[in-house]
């Protein structure tokens, strides 16, 4: 009986290990430029948007001045895309696009 049980654990453990790989080969990250920014409190309205969608990981944005700012994503592509995060952006109220 503990033969099988460990044995049951080791595939799980490797399973684990497979699928956390998986998952790290698949984070991109993407800058946006955003507009309609007008001061230092709306980057956080940027960052709570698009924290809010499933499989983004990390969010940092910033405030540069004459309207304009920027935000930088790390999200998994497999269930995200760029598209969604420059609609949760312009659903915010802040238009966006990619940073070339």
């Amino acid at each position: 009986m503990r033969t099988v049980f460990f044995i049951f654990l080791l595939a799980v453990a490797g399973m684990l290990v497979t699928s956390t790989a998986a998952l790290a080969g698949e984070l991109k990250t993407v800058t946006l430029s955003v507009d309609k920014m007008t001061c230092n409190m709306c980057p956080i309205t940027v960052k709570k948007a698009l924290r809010k969608i499933q499989g983004v990981s990390e969010v940092s944005a910033k405030y540069e001045g004459d309207g304009m700012g920027w935000a930088t994503v790390t999200y998994d592509s497999t269930q995200v895309k760029i598209e969604n995060l420059i609609f949760a952006t312009e659903q915010a109220g802040y238009p966006s696009r990619r940073k070339q």
